[in-house]
């Protein structure tokens, strides 16, 4: 797996949880919902711009995850 192929997977991911934030009804009952939500929009944003400028600069990353299941068996 690439940066752009991880980069991908975290723009669907923040579509759903905005999807999730922005579905909650306004009760007060939901407050701590909400903010969990956003807590862990603002990660991935976070997640998502360090990988962004990462892109940007040129780095280059490739995962294996057969390479990765082998080292940690």
């Amino acid at each position: 797996m690439t940066l752009k192929e991880i980069l991908n997977n975290l723009e669907m991911i923040e579509g759903t949880l905005d999807d999730a934030f922005y579905s909650l009804p306004e009760y007060n009952a939901n407050e701590d919902s909400k903010s969990y939500v956003d807590s862990a929009r603002n990660e991935l944003y976070n997640l998502k711009d360090s990988l962004e400028r990462a892109v940007l600069d040129g780095v280059e990353l490739s995962i294996n995850y057969g390479d990765v299941v082998k080292e940690l068996g």
